[in-house]
């Protein structure tokens, strides 16, 4: 609670977007957790469109997420539901997209 109440701080007083996660910030949250999702990572997983709720008093926000895989030679689209937070360390998906 703390961390959400610092980091609304921060925003107001930088001029930060921190609202909820765009389509690049969650693709870039994707990309920074391959060192740990070894392969359950998909390197050619692109995020299409990305549609956000409001966001808890955490700073957690679920979206859900259409994406595709540049694996797939039928290219179809893909669903997920994820739930990303703003960290001191900068956006991080906590849930979905292979993460467990």
């Amino acid at each position: 609670m703390l961390l959400a109440v610092v980091l609304a701080w921060t925003c107001n007083v930088t001029g930060m977007a921190c609202g909820a996660p765009t389509t690049e910030i969650i693709q870039k949250a994707y990309e920074q957790e391959a060192p740990a999702s070894g392969v359950r990572h998909d390197k050619g997983l692109k995020i299409v469109e990305a549609t956000c709720g409001k966001g808890d008093e955490n700073g957690r926000f679920l979206c859900q997420v259409s994406f595709v895989s540049e694996d797939d030679p039928d290219k179809r689209l893909y669903f997920d539901i994820v739930s990303a937070a703003l960290t001191d360390k900068g956006w991080v998906l906590t849930s979905g997209l292979c993460k467990r």
